[in-house]
């Protein structure tokens, strides 16, 4: 009877050492995971930043743009407004 007890006693430290080892291994696992996750979102992060930089620059061009286009139309109203003026007046000295 006391080496059959012995030997459960045995055996359950045996499934324990086991069951042990096998935590730490998964443990290593997880973080092996962990990394290779915070890996990937650095580099999101990162291309998310640089995506960020062109897109304020971008609204800056069409801004830019914007306002170029607007002072360029008002030059050409200025423009054919003269030139019918001037077409007006010669007109009139003929």
């Amino acid at each position: 009877m006391v080496l059959f007890l012995i030997a459960v006693i045995v055996a359950l430290l045996g499934i324990i050492v086991y069951l042990n080892i096998e935590f730490y291994k998964e443990k290593k696992r997880f973080r092996a995971k962990i990394e290779a996750m915070q890996h990937v979102i650095r580099e999101i992060t990162n291309k998310q930043l640089g995506q960020q930089g062109k897109l304020r620059l971008s609204d800056e061009l069409n801004q830019s743009l914007r306002s170029s286009q607007h002072a360029l139309s008002q030059d050409i109203f200025g423009l054919n407004y003269a030139l019918f003026d001037m077409l007006k007046n010669n007109r009139g000295e003929e």
